[in-house]
This record gives C-alpha cells, structure tokens and sequence, in this order.
C-alpha cells in the first residue's frame, strides 16, 4: 500500500458568514477583498463541484499525510477557511483551531518537554500548510445563494489527516 495514500475522514461540513474579511496569511489572491458580505443567512451553502463523494475522492488523491507526522505516529484536525467568491474560486486560504487527536506516546515521552511543545507547534503548522496547499488545487466551488443571487461567503472545511499505515 502507498505511503502516500490517505484515509480521510470529513467532518461534518460547516460554514460560516462574516461580515468582514478573514485575515490573508497565506493566500495573495483577493479578488473581493473590498466587498464584504454582510448577510448571516443563505438559502444554498457553497459546494464542491460533484459535492461530498467527490470532494473526499479529491482529498484522496491529493492529501499528503506529512512525513515527521508518520515517524511520531500522529493524527489530527485542521480547520481550514477560506472565501467561496461569486464566481467560485476560494480565496483567503487560512488554517485554525488545529488540534492533534492521537500521537505515539512511547516515542513522544522520550522528547524533552520543550521538543515535545516543539513537535506539537510543527504537527499542526505542517497539517495547516498541507490542507492550505490541497485547497488551492482545487476546481471553483459551486458558490452559495441568498435571495437568488449568488454571494461570497466564509466557509470552514474540517479536514482529518489519519496516519495511513492503520
């Protein structure tokens, strides 16, 4: 079986909607960034194209579960949020709240305790670069609607790196 492969696990897909832009930390293309959205409701969220199989099939063909996050036998969360624009490409690419689920103990417990923060700190950075890149690939969004037009809006996507080798 190839290292390379992942099995991914979505979360329940959630969205959010803000009035204002999410801050830019890894994304430079912000074509809307001067038009805020300011409703808190849609009628019809944004969507991968093909919806919910397809984009577990995209994760699976493109998700890379980083190597350091092998070797220590590590498992984790990140959200990842970003912008579905009216026309649908994803803009303002960020990662939050990543939480590390599972680790080997055994071989965690023989790190110092700063290493051990250390390790953490780069689990989740390295889970939040790999989602950001994923995210980039993928094709426009099918965008959300509200009173039947389309609008931009914040979306929160989970995504689950699970060490493959289980």
């Amino acid at each position: 079986m190839k290292k390379t492969m992942i099995t991914m696990l979505l979360l329940a897909l959630t969205m959010g909607v803000a009035a204002q832009s999410a801050d830019s930390t890894s994304e430079k293309n912000d074509t809307a960034k001067s038009e805020p959205f300011v409703c808190q409701l849609v009628e019809q969220q944004p969507s991968f194209p093909g919806g919910d199989e397809a984009l577990k099939k995209f994760f699976k063909k493109n998700l890379h579960y980083p190597r350091l996050a092998e070797d220590y036998d590590v498992e984790g969360t990140v959200i990842m949020t970003f912008f579905v624009e009216k026309d649908g490409t994803l803009t303002n690419i960020s990662a939050h709240d990543c939480k590390i689920d599972r680790f080997n103990t055994t071989k965690f417990s023989q790190e110092t305790e700063a290493k051990q923060k250390q390790l953490k700190e780069q689990f989740a950075l390295l889970f939040a670069k790999e989602g950001a890149r994923v995210i980039r690939k993928m094709p426009k969004w099918i965008p959300g609607r509200y009173n039947d037009d389309i609008v931009r809006i914040k979306f929160n996507l989970p995504i689950r790196f699970r060490d493959p080798s289980k």
